[in-house]
């Protein structure tokens, strides 16, 4: 493993440790805690199927969460952060969500050490801080979880201002373990090599983010298709049997617009990623969104829509030969043909009330149009004749402190 997470924690405390009495007494003074929570109720008006989660039963268990947030000031360019988080859904763990120390030489460098929160999409960093966006779910088809949320490595941020203008330039560099959700099973996973370089330009109200992720060196541990693949290779057909060893990478490529007045606000995000891991589609989606404000309440509405397809190979064996190749080239049709799309279009539409300035009450409106016979980000499809259109409503209250 590229990072020991519990290494720097000794790390951190030997340095408190070892600090003059004197420091040890003003600890107080350089710890803060913040934190943030969500209670999110969601229905979908379609009992054939769930999606994120939800079902045509009234439910708070898929989205809601508390966590806290501590920053220990070890010296003055020197800090340690740390975030724990509880989550309601069985779908994800709660525990240490990030852990790093933080590095800041001066105004323009930013150095980071840890477990990171991996920067993929714009909303990435805050993805759990419903408060800091306007929808209660940004949209499945951007920040679906194709990639992984953290990684444990290293960043390296410059910021420079010239002209008016804020450029942010990231870049980074680690390695994941954890697990993949693909059709309603969860694969664990391990991620030898991932890195990415990010920019943001500012501008007044305008903000730009441009940014690319390779995540390369993977190993899934599927057995069904290590066993298939083996018997593929023994059978004299290597590349098919390659196909579903998950050698190989996954390249994230993303842009974001936004446009943000006192009274209204304007934005998009595009992402595509190229893949050549049975585990990992070809995705090619994005969203386009706008708000009026009128405080405290703001009304929204988004469309998203995305694309996705596999690099898979061709089928080499062939078929009327003898029954033995048959099995063999029907069962590789059966796995390369039964592979999930998420094929999506959705409008979502919603309300946001700050009544307090830091509490707030939401509610949302998606209409989902999937592709039918595809999954389209559906789960637990029960129902044959379920179209992949259907209707999710959410409510929620999303607070800091």
């Amino acid at each position: 493993m590229f990072i020991n997470s519990k290494g720097i924690i000794l790390s951190a405390l030997i340095s408190t440790v070892a600090l003059p009495s004197y420091a040890l007494a003003d600890l107080s003074d350089r710890i803060e805690f913040s934190g943030f929570g969500r209670v999110i109720g969601g229905y979908l008006d379609d009992k054939g199927a769930k999606y994120e989660g939800y079902t045509n039963r009234l439910s708070f268990s898929q989205q809601s969460l508390f966590a806290v947030q501590s920053d220990l000031e070890l010296t003055k360019k020197l800090s340690l952060s740390a975030q724990l988080l509880a989550h309601t859904s069985s779908d994800r763990e709660s525990g240490v969500e990030w852990l790093y120390l933080n590095y800041k030489p001066n105004q323009n460098w930013q150095f980071k050490i840890g477990k990171l929160r991996t920067s993929f999409f714009q909303y990435s960093d805050v993805l759990d801080v419903g408060f800091a966006y306007h929808w209660i779910s940004p949209p499945q088809q951007v920040y679906s979880g194709f990639l992984f949320s953290n990684y444990e490595g290293a960043s390296a941020t410059y910021r420079l201002n010239l002209n008016d203008i804020n450029f942010d330039i990231e870049a980074y560099y680690g390695v994941y373990e954890g697990e993949f959700e693909r059709q309603d099973e969860r694969v664990p996973i391990d991620v030898d090599e991932i890195n990415g370089i990010i920019l943001n330009l500012n501008k007044g109200n305008l903000s730009l983010r441009l940014s690319v992720t390779q995540s390369a060196d993977f190993f899934a541990d599927v057995p069904a298709f290590t066993q298939f693949s083996d018997a593929l290779e023994f059978a004299g057909f290597k590349e098919n049997a390659e196909s579903l060893r998950f050698n190989g990478k996954a390249v994230g490529y993303q842009a974001s617009l936004k446009y943000d007045e006192l009274d209204y606000f304007l934005g998009a995000e595009w992402i595509k990623i190229a893949s050549d891991l049975f585990v990992i589609p070809e995705v090619d989606a994005y969203y386009l969104t706008a708000g009026y404000n009128f405080y405290p309440f703001q009304v929204h509405v988004s469309y998203s829509s995305s694309d996705t397809a596999y690099n898979t190979s061709e089928n080499l064996i062939p078929k009327g030969v003898n029954p033995g190749l048959d099995q063999l080239s029907f069962a590789y049709d059966q796995i390369t043909g039964n592979l999930p799309l998420y094929n999506l279009d959705s409008v979502s539409i919603g309300f946001r009330w700050d009544f307090q300035h830091n509490m707030a009450a939401k509610a949302d409106i998606t209409f989902l149009d999937g592709e039918p016979g595809e999954s389209s980000f559906f789960s637990d499809i029960s129902n044959p004749d379920f179209d992949r259109k259907a209707t999710l409503y959410q409510i929620g209250i999303e607070w800091v402190f």
